[in-house]
């Protein structure tokens, strides 16, 4: 059986992501690698996040008292409607702003 993928094409970001078949859900689901282990960057130094992970401590939120992740952040914009990754635009985090080396995807 062919392997399904997802093709995202981002800001300058270009990246699969797998998809396997959930039986109880009868669909395809994305399979999201680990972006803090395997960063992708747009090409505007901004890093790929996933909507649910935990907040960086630069984040600001509209209701503090709120869920902390990237998706409530003021910083982060969403790929696409579908997608639970997206992207943080917060200045502290831009990939100028790093001292590591960066992984190109």
């Amino acid at each position: 059986m062919k392997k399904k993928s997802r093709h995202y094409e981002f800001e300058g970001a270009v990246f699969d992501i797998p998809m396997y078949y959930d039986e109880l859900a009868e669909m395809y689901i994305e399979e999201y690698r680990n972006f803090n282990e395997n960063p992708v960057w747009t090409k505007n130094g901004c890093p790929i996040t996933h909507t649910v992970e935990e907040a960086c401590p630069f984040g600001e939120w509209d209701e503090p008292e709120r869920f902390n992740t990237c998706g409530e952040c003021r910083f982060y914009r969403q790929i696409a409607p579908h997608a639970l990754i997206g992207v943080c635009r917060q200045e502290k985090r831009l990939w100028a702003n790093k001292t590591s080396s960066r992984k190109e995807d």
